[in-house]
């Protein structure tokens, strides 16, 4: 044990319990515990305040073996860190929080879980920041009752279904800012409840690119998404005063925008190269705006109409050149960090 005064820096070997050691009064809040490097086969229960697990090195690696569950439970604590660890093969999460606030899961790398990378239930003010998620059946979840969370810089590939989720509709104020979701089986983005934002990620090769349900006030703004294998951004039934603005659909296998909801407003975006039209307002939807979108050789049309009250207004429809399609401007796009449409070479 190293440190002075109240807070200390306490060296942990992978033959520590973890969970114990904190239970434990030789832990205090604000204690750093300090992991050696090597391969730690064992679930970590949190329920003290404060207490920050920092990889001393690259190769601190918890590894369930694909017999143990959980490898992190932060179960109502405030102020947890878990920084620089490699978690691999455990059969349900990699990183679960509940009823917590203010955590900050930072810089880890995790694969391999049956089921989330990182779950948060019920909890707010946490930060999720520049973690990379791989091969895992979800990425990172909000759920119910999650609020002003902070999910900001991570990278999720090829996991079987969904990237990044707002998975209920109390899960309000929550922002996803500067992530990348690739490969994955499932939605990039899938957005429920309301006031949540979206601001400058990346989505490609996905089943869909973002897809937003049962809410009101949320943004997107400045994302680009391409390759999907269907839509590329879906605003469902009755979702109401959604902002997009300034986003970037390339490449997608089906509509660029598909809007469906009501009282929204979609600014300057650019649709282009989609293989189903560029924007469809359906049937359902209702008093949009519509501005400043430009539109670019999208299959079988830039822009469908079929909604009611819909105000278009100064967008740029426009057709694609002469022996022009999608498919000649779209071969790279599935590439997974490169950037498709003219242009981009």
């Amino acid at each position: 044990m190293k440190g002075s005064g109240f807070m200390a820096v306490i060296e942990v070997t992978p033959q520590t319990n973890i969970s114990a050691l904190i239970a434990s009064g030789d832990v205090n809040e604000g204690d750093v515990l300090l992991l050696e490097e090597g391969i730690y086969f064992q679930t970590v229960t949190i329920r003290k305040n404060n207490i920050r697990l920092v990889a001393k090195g690259s190769e601190v690696i918890f590894d369930g073996k694909a017999t143990l569950f959980t490898a992190f439970s932060l179960l109502n604590v405030v102020g947890v860190v878990i920084e620089g660890i490699h978690i691999r093969h455990y059969r349900d999460d990699g990183i679960f929080i509940q009823a917590g606030s203010a955590n900050r899961i930072l810089n880890n790398r995790i694969n391999n879980m049956v089921d989330f990378a990182i779950d948060i239930i019920g909890s707010t003010a946490n930060l999720i920041w520049k973690n990379h998620i791989q091969d895992c059946r979800s990425g990172i979840r909000l759920g119910s009752g999650s609020i002003s969370n902070w999910i900001i810089d991570n990278t999720v590939r090829e996991c079987f279904s969904t990237a990044f989720s707002i998975f209920q509709a109390t899960a309000v104020n929550n922002a996803f800012i500067s992530n990348k979701a690739i490969g994955s089986r499932g939605n990039g983005f899938t957005m429920i409840g309301s006031n949540n934002l979206l601001m400058d990620n990346l989505s490609i090769d996905n089943d869909q690119g973002v897809s937003v349900f049962d809410g009101s006030h949320s943004l997107a703004i400045g994302n680009r998404i391409q390759a999907t294998r269907l839509n590329a951004f879906t605003v469902f039934n009755e979702y109401q005063n959604y902002f997009a603005g300034e986003n970037q659909l390339e490449c997608n296998g089906r509509i660029g925008i598909n809007i469906i909801g009501e009282f929204g407003i979609f600014l300057n975006n650019e649709s282009s190269y989609n293989a189903d039209t560029g924007m469809t307002l359906a049937s359902a939807s209702r008093a949009n705006l519509v501005k400043g979108n430009k539109l670019v050789c999208n299959i079988p049309q830039n822009m469908v109409d079929s909604g009611s009250d819909n105000n278009l207004i100064d967008n740029t429809d426009r057709p694609c050149e002469p022996c022009q399609s999608p498919e000649d401007i779209c071969g790279h796009c599935q590439d997974k960090e490169r950037k498709c449409g003219r242009g981009s070479n």
